[in-house]
């Protein structure tokens, strides 16, 4: 089989995705032919890697990405609240003391209300 062929899933065909970006939880405004390498029926829209969207990429350029996240949320996978905002280094590791070198953290609801941090009207 040719290096840029698709395996065919014998059910669905080329079982295609939108990825979503790790970082934000936005469509990577991409569509993926997984084929048979996923085996069941591919989700319409999934996280396959922990590269960020081109959004993410522009605003990491910026400074640390504060996403908040929900109360003791799975730390491998955090359920995103939907609020993102840029810090400058500098202020992300005087407000944090564990942040280093990282582009990017995850901030639980309730800290990032402690903090102050804006929040965008959801209704």
């Amino acid at each position: 089989m040719p290096k840029d062929s698709i395996r065919l899933h014998s059910k669905y065909g080329v079982n295609p995705t939108i990825p979503v970006c790790f970082i934000c939880g936005k469509d990577k405004n991409e569509v993926v032919l997984l084929g048979a390498a996923y085996k069941k029926e591919a989700p319409m829209h999934m996280c396959l890697d922990k590269e960020p969207c081109e959004e993410c990429q522009k605003m990491m350029k910026m400074g640390v990405l504060l996403v908040s996240v929900q109360n003791g949320t799975d730390q491998n996978n955090p359920y995103r609240t939907g609020n993102i905002c840029v810090l400058k280094q500098e202020a992300a590791k005087r407000l944090f003391n564990n942040i280093g070198d990282s582009r990017v953290a995850f901030i639980e609801d309730e800290a990032w209300d402690k903090i102050g941090l804006p929040r965008k009207d959801i209704n």
